[in-house]
C-alpha cells in the first residue's frame, strides 16, 4: 500500500490525448470538478497523486469540424484550466470513420509530424481514446509514442500489445497498458462480476448472453460486421475468466440507436441449475452512460502507472492492464484484479 510520495517521483503527471471525444471531453470536466470534490470519485489518491496530479497538455483529432478549435469551445463546462489548449491534427491511417463522414472532412498529419508534435509537448502518456475499427491509426499511435518517449495507454478494441512490443516499451524505461478499456461499472465488468458471484456461491451456470446498444459514435463505427465480431470476441474471452468451466456466452454490441446519445444499455439473462437440478434463470438490464464509466479506470491507471515507472517496476503494467482492460496479456479474475491494483497502488 501506498503511504505517501517518494522523494523521486514526479509533482505532475503529464498526458496528451488522440481522439476528442465523449471520453475526453467527459475527462476533461472530471479534472474541473474534482479540483473541489471527492463525489464519484472511486480511488481519490493512486500511487501517490490526486487526480489533480494529472495536467493535460495536448489534445489530436482527425475531424475537421474539431481540428483548429480551442476545447473551451468544445466542452460545455468548465475544463480545468486546459481551455486555451487548441485541439491539433493527428494520424488518419484507417478509411474515415462514420461520424466524421458525416461531417465530411478529415484532417490529419504525417506519422513524422505526429512524431515531433508529441516531442515538443513531453507527454508522460499517450492516451489512445479513439474510435473503435481504426486498427491502423492506433497501431500508428503506439509507434509515435515510443518513438517520442512517452508511454501510451490504448483505451480501443485494436490489439495493440503482444509481448514483443511490451518488451520494446520498457526497454526505454516506458510503459505499454490495454487493449479495450473495461468501464467502472459497463456491461463486461457487470457481467463478470455476476458469472464470479454465481460461481462462488455454488450455482453451475449453463448458458448466458449480454447484448448491448448504445448511441455514441463508437457504437455507431462498431456496426460494420468485421468489428462487431472483434468486439464480440473480446468480451466474451473477457467474461469466460470468471468461471472455472466453459458454458455456452455470448456477448457483445447489437445495436446502433442513436436516440440513446452516450448511454449504453446492457441486456443480460442467464440460465443456471442450483440443488437437484433445479432451475435459476436471471434477466435483467443495465442502462449506464459510456463516456463518464470510464473515466474512474483511465485517471486510475495512469495514476498508478506513473507511480510504477517512476519506481523503474514495469511489470505491474500487468496488474494494471488486468485491473483496467478487457483484454490484457495476462488475464485475471475481476475481484482479484481490484484486489491486486488496491494493494499495490491505493493509498
Amino acid at each position: 500500500m501506498i503511504t505517501d510520495k517518494k522523494k523521486n517521483m514526479p509533482d505532475k503527471i503529464t498526458i496528451a490525448i488522440a481522439g476528442m471525444g465523449n471520453v475526453a471531453s467527459t475527462l476533461i470536466k472530471g479534472f474541473q470538478f474534482y479540483k473541489n470534490s471527492n463525489d464519484g470519485l472511486w480511488h481519490p489518491r493512486v500511487g501517490g497523486f490526486t487526480i489533480n496530479d494529472i495536467n493535460l497538455v495536448g489534445v489530436f483529432d482527425v475531424d475537421s469540424v474539431k481540428v483548429g478549435k480551442k476545447i473551451k469551445e468544445l466542452v460545455t463546462e468548465p475544463n480545468g484550466g486546459f481551455g486555451d489548449l487548441t485541439v491539433q491534427p493527428g494520424i488518419a491511417e484507417d478509411p474515415r470513420p462514420s461520424h466524421v463522414l458525416n461531417h465530411g472532412q478529415l484532417k490529419s498529419v504525417k506519422y513524422n509530424e505526429f512524431v515531433n508534435s508529441l516531442k515538443r509537448i513531453k507527454p508522460d502518456f499517450l492516451l489512445s481514446l479513439i474510435s473503435s475499427g481504426m486498427d491502423r491509426s492506433g497501431e500508428m499511435y503506439s509507434k509515435a509514442a515510443l518513438e517520442a518517449g512517452c508511454s501510451f495507454f490504448n483505451a480501443t478494441s485494436s490489439k495493440i500489445i503482444n509481448p514483443q512490443i511490451k518488451s520494446t516499451f520498457e526497454s526505454k524505461g516506458l510503459m505499454i497498458l490495454g487493449d479495450d478499456l473495461m468501464s467502472q461499472f459497463g456491461g463486461t465488468a457487470f457481467h463478470r462480476g455476476m458469472i464470479e458471484f454465481m460461481t462462488n456461491r455454488g450455482i453451475k451456470i449453463q448458458k448466458a448472453y449480454q447484448l448491448d446498444v448504445g448511441g455514441n459514435a463508437d457504437t455507431q463505427n462498431t456496426m460494420a460486421e468485421e468489428l462487431r465480431e472483434k468486439k464480440r470476441k473480446i468480451k466474451t474471452e473477457s467474461i469466460s475468466v470468471e468461471a472455472p468451466y466453459m458454458f455456452r456466452s455470448t456477448a457483445g454490441t447489437t445495436e446502433y440507436a442513436e436516440q440513446l446519445g452516450s448511454s449504453r444499455v446492457s441486456y443480460y439473462w442467464m440460465e443456471a441449475k442450483g440443488f437437484l437440478g433445479s432451475n435459476i434463470e436471471m434477466d435483467l438490464s443495465l442502462r449506464t452512460d459510456d463516456s463518464t464509466n470510464g473515466c474512474n479506470v483511465i485517471v486510475d491507471s495512469i495514476r498508478a502507472a506513473r507511480m510504477a515507472i517512476s519506481k523503474n517496476d514495469l511489470t505491474k503494467s500487468e496488474i494494471i492492464s488486468a485491473y483496467a482492460f478487457k483484454s490484457p496479456l495476462k488475464k485475471m479474475k475481476i475481484r482479484d484484479s481490484i484486489k491486486s491494483f488496491e494493494e499495490e497502488f491505493v493509498s
